[in-house]
């Protein structure tokens, strides 16, 4: 009896225990967590957490979208483009003497407007005598001198290989060199695509590698499309 009295004694004076003390790192990341200043999603490099190592590059793109490249203008130094055409020639000297082209080229942007040009294309040549199919390499150079927004005006120069599978003219050879130039304007329809339509002087001689040379000059116009590479 005396011991029981004794132990209730004990539990009812005995000091309260003292209350759990709060996990510190948990207390000072809710502290930040809760400051108006504690997260800017555009500093990445300062995290609300503590213990947290800041963000690689890698994952500094999980968060923020890298933004879409710029196209580059048209003409600008080291674009570059392709395009699909053809044409229609008459002989300047004989009107019943007609050339048909199609062909796919490019446009590589040496310098700001100034572009090397090169171009393959397949011909059919409608003579008196006998008509004649072929293939040529065009080497090309354009000079876009004026433009505006959406459009250009250009000259174009240079000199390609051509051959054919009878003479071109009738009394020519099967291999001829094609000196040639113009002018012609693109216009920009959408998309970073642009309309050629263009003329040249275009000349067919064979620079006296064979016995005859006549040589053959017509007057081209060709339209097309160019595209962005």
């Amino acid at each position: 009896m005396l011991s029981t009295i004794t132990l209730a004694f004990s539990l009812g004076t005995a000091a309260p225990l003292p209350p759990p003390q709060p996990v510190p790192g948990l207390r000072a990341a809710l502290a930040r967590a809760m400051a108006p200043q504690s997260f800017n999603p555009l500093s990445l490099d300062a995290p609300p957490w503590g213990d947290c190592p800041p963000l690689v590059d890698g994952q500094r793109g999980m968060w923020l979208q890298d933004e879409p490249a710029e196209t580059p203008s048209f003409g600008a130094a080291g674009s570059t483009r392709w395009a699909i055409t053809g044409g229609w020639g008459t002989d300047v000297k004989d009107t019943a003497n007609n050339e048909f082209d199609i062909g796919i080229g490019m446009q590589w942007f040496v310098a700001e407007n100034f572009a090397f040009a090169p171009e393959l294309r397949l011909w059919w040549f409608s003579q008196e005598t006998e008509d004649a199919v072929g293939g040529s390499l065009d080497l090309l150079f354009q000079w876009h001198m004026f433009h505006g927004e959406g459009w250009s005006f250009f000259g174009d120069f240079g000199c390609g290989m051509l051959g054919t599978n009878h003479n071109v003219p009738a009394d020519g050879s099967q291999f001829n060199f094609t000196p040639q130039a113009g002018i012609g304007v693109t216009i920009d329809v959408g998309h970073d695509r642009r309309w050629i339509i263009g003329a040249r002087w275009h000349h067919i001689s064979n620079a006296s590698l064979y016995q005859n040379n006549p040589g053959r000059d017509s007057i081209m116009v060709y339209t097309g499309l160019s595209f962005p590479y």
